[in-house]
């Protein structure tokens, strides 16, 4: 008797285990390695991307998050203009960020994130420690999603409102460049949009804005302090 119930202890445990797994999938081949050099189409580098969906199913939403900021094709986000048309092209292509987008504690896991990024400390690559450029854009692109601002309760909107507006401030007085400020910008645009779009009427040529807050085209760069000023009298 007291054999089957250790057994049956060990099978529970066993069992919890599969359920939920805080680890980050590790992705088998990445850039820069002489595997991913050999992949010549972007259905290969698709294929080799995908995570099997026995250990997809047990990722925690946290760990997934950061599967997800180590995805292999992080960069091709970036790769065009228009960061949220590539967005949306990755949420059908890779099932992790297909997966992601589907969880229901998202928006929890996203809102105590936030604040854990430090924009000023970031490295080129990224690592265990600190995350890259990259990374921390594609989380900001990622925050920035209109169907997850919606979710948010106006307490919890004014509360990712606030710490966009302290990031981009901190990347301004760092000099850094549009490039690095278009995500952080776009977070703040479209909750202020949520929140009470009428505030942005000061901003007089609507089309520079409309291409900023649907697509993250910045026509005119100015477009970008004009938000910022907006949020700090919002």
């Amino acid at each position: 008797m007291k054999k089957l119930l250790l057994l049956n202890i060990w099978f529970l445990s066993v069992f919890l285990m599969a359920q939920v797994n805080d680890k980050p999938y590790e992705f088998p081949i990445k850039p820069g390695t002489e595997q991913w050099a050999k992949l010549t189409t972007s259905d290969q580098m698709d294929e080799v991307c995908i995570i099997p969906d026995q250990v997809l199913s047990t990722l925690s939403t946290k760990a997934l998050l950061l599967t997800c900021l180590n995805y292999p094709r992080l960069v091709d986000f970036f790769s065009t203009n228009n960061m949220q048309t590539c967005f949306e092209f990755y949420s059908t292509h890779f099932n992790g960020l297909n997966e992601l987008l589907n969880r229901p504690d998202l928006n929890k896991v996203l809102l105590n994130y936030y604040p854990e990024i430090d924009i000023q400390n970031y490295t080129l690559n990224g690592d265990n420690n600190k995350p890259s450029f990259l990374q921390i854009s594609f989380f900001e692109l990622l925050l920035a999603q209109d169907k997850i601002i919606r979710n948010y309760n106006n307490s919890e909107k004014s509360e990712i409102l606030l710490q966009a507006i302290k990031n981009l401030e901190t990347r301004k007085s760092k000099n850094e460049s549009i490039g690095r400020q278009i995500t952080t910008a776009l977070i703040i645009s479209r909750v202020i949009n949520v929140l009470n779009n009428r505030a942005l009427d000061k901003i007089t040529n609507k089309d520079i804005y409309n291409a900023f807050n649907s697509s993250g085209i910045v026509l005119d760069t100015s477009i970008i302090d004009k938000i910022l000023v907006i949020a700090k009298q919002f």
